[in-house]
């Protein structure tokens, strides 16, 4: 089912403007782009192997001649051809943001440009904004979203939040990962009833009215949970004690939300006739705006409490407990249980790498291509040709059907356009990607971008260049209070990608801290450790020392780059009292710290 990208008030707005800009294309060729990096290299080919042009200011206003990133060394993200003082040349797309577009990586000519641009959406759109669980992200009734709440929902059907979470537990319970501390946030609405039903299989019977823990039944209290609640979470606790559930106070009558969220959503007649309004108006296909009761049910937090359906609770943030083979077990038996065509690349590796680079769970983010795209793919991840509103696409991918409103004449088709936003026609007419054998014709719109030469440095001689030490897939040495910009200084005109802990692109003037990712020329991305910089503000102080005294007396977890910037006596054993004294040594000026 796709999604419904939209702040409904403003999908007029936003489909003029894309129309706008691709007229703009059509005419001109030609639009604005803005360096939003700080001394950016401007070269005179594809690659940090071709010489500089120069240095280009934070702000300076660019004309871009082709906004297609074309690939080459240096750049994961690829390179975007310019015009600057009445010189041609390309400056790495991570450092230009291009007037009329949001581009998260567009033109996905790839199956890896899809996801990893799909990745930075879902994260910067819903997981920053206060839409930070697949429930939240169908259902925004977070009083604290960035949105206003009922805006912004991420996809149109009722029950796709449920489906993932089940697409989850499963990878999770083969993998061994339902005995670690997960966290859920359950909403709570005003004046709810004893309970809902949904049109096909009525009431939910199970739970447990039988109190095994006192503390537990406290904290349940602390939080608000009624007895409605409680019967569902004390069986969950029971089977899995190191669970944690808070509660979200939307403050929302739920008749009320019910009645909003009806409009907005959409059920599958096919597979429940039963859930159809009665006004059978149809949103799509064999989809349908559903009846209230459909609505309710699945509105109703307390209706995912199962062991099947509690992740669409779970915090989406990345976590280093979530490995590759666990995203694979979640593409086994998909058409992405391999390899792709275009990157050659597991598709398991793209997803793992883009939740590492976004901040994202990637176990997620392949249960929610999975949902979107069916196990058999679609026209929208082959890169086959589409035609569309009079416009012909040809090798775009959307993983996530990304901008494939359901008010659209094909939503599939529009998500394609979606993708396609920064590409240019070909002589014939034709948007177009990345061709392969199997499309028809061989026109490629690069045919005059300079020759791409492959950046084959290995990632050890970047780090030594740079004087940084890996652990696994942690990098050191760098001294606290160090910036971007300190650090770019150190790579020989490498271009490196630097991200902090929540995925967001960080200045020349931000520092480094505990958290930070710097993604290298290899593709490969290391996550930064400041030892002593427990909180990840790149600082060491009386916070960083009441963060050790909690860890130690067992009042707080810490994990990844957080749990490592923890050891400072012994890098690789166990964290104790004596981490904490040479925390206090440092802080009275009578010990380094080495960040080695």
């Amino acid at each position: 089912m796709p999604n419904l990208f939209k702040k409904r008030n403003y999908f007029v707005f936003f489909f003029f403007l894309m129309m706008a800009f691709f007229v703009s294309l059509t005419k001109t060729n030609a639009l604005i782009g803005t360096i939003n990096g700080d001394s950016v290299n401007f070269r005179s080919g594809a690659g940090v192997n071709y010489s500089s042009i120069g240095k280009l200011n934070r702000g300076t206003s660019v004309t871009v001649k082709n906004a297609y990133a074309v690939n080459g060394s240096g750049c994961n993200s690829g390179w975007i051809n310019i015009n600057y003082n009445n010189k041609d040349g390309y400056v790495c797309r991570s450092y230009i943001d291009i007037q009329g577009m949001e581009s998260y990586g567009r033109p996905w000519t790839s199956p890896k440009k899809a996801i990893f641009g799909g990745a930075e959406f879902v994260a910067s759109k819903y997981i920053a904004a206060g839409q930070y669980t697949s429930y939240l992200k169908k259902f925004n009734v977070n009083p604290k979203s960035n949105y206003e709440v009922f805006e912004n929902q991420y996809m149109a059907n009722l029950a796709a939040p449920m489906n993932e979470a089940k697409t989850t537990y499963n990878s999770y319970k083969q993998n061994g990962l339902l005995s670690l501390p997960l966290e859920f946030s359950i909403p709570i609405f005003e004046n709810m009833p004893a309970y809902t039903t949904h049109p096909v299989t009525g009431k939910e019977v199970g739970g447990t009215s039988i109190v095994t823990d006192q503390e537990f039944e406290k904290r349940l209290d602390q939080e608000g949970f009624d007895e409605t609640y409680k019967i569902w979470l004390r069986e969950l606790h029971n089977t899995y004690p190191n669970w944690i559930f808070k509660s979200l106070k939307t403050g929302l009558d739920f008749n009320y939300a019910v009645e909003r969220e009806k409009w907005v959503s959409s059920i599958n007649g096919a597979g429940c006739p039963k859930c159809i309004d009665p006004a059978n108006i149809i949103t799509e296909g064999n989809w349908y705006i559903a009846n209230d009761e459909t609505t309710a049910y699945f509105l109703d937090p307390r209706n995912g409490l199962m062991v099947d359906s509690i992740l669409m609770f779970e915090n989406l943030a990345f976590s280093e407990n979530y490995k590759e083979h666990v995203v694979q077990s979640v593409l086994n038996g998909s058409f992405m249980k391999d390899k792709d065509s275009v990157d050659n690349l597991s598709y398991a590796n793209i997803f793992f790498e883009a939740g590492k680079t976004f901040h994202v769970n990637p176990i997620y983010l392949a249960a929610l291509s999975r949902q979107e795209v069916g196990v058999n793919g679609s026209i929208s991840t082959s890169g086959e040709r589409v035609e569309y509103k009079g416009n012909i696409y040809q090798g775009f991918y959307n993983f996530f059907n990304i901008g494939a409103n359901s008010n659209e004449q094909s939503p599939v088709r529009a998500g394609i356009v979606y993708a396609s936003a920064g590409a240019s026609k070909n002589s014939q007419g034709v948007f177009v990607g990345n061709i392969s054998s199997n499309n028809e014709g061989n026109q490629n719109n690069n045919d005059n971008n300079a020759p791409v030469k492959p950046d084959v440095t290995p990632l050890n001689t970047h780090l030594a260049n740079m004087k940084l030490n890996q652990k696994g897939n942690f990098v050191t040495n760098i001294s606290i209070g160090t910036t971007v910009g300190t650090l770019k200084k150190k790579t020989n005109g490498t271009e490196l990608v630097f991200r902090n802990a929540n995925g967001g692109m960080l200045g020349d003037s931000e520092k480094i801290s505990t958290g930070s990712k710097i993604t290298f020329p290899t593709g490969e991305t290391l996550t930064v450790v400041l030892y002593g910089d427990l909180t990840g503000d790149g600082n060491i102080n009386s916070a960083d020392l009441l963060k050790m005294r909690q860890l130690l007396l067992g009042q707080i977890k810490l994990d990844g780059a957080f749990l490592e910037a923890a050891r400072l006596v012994n890098t690789s054993g166990n964290i104790n009292s004596a981490d904490l004294l040479r925390l206090r040594q440092y802080l009275l000026g009578q010990k380094n710290i080495s960040q080695i």
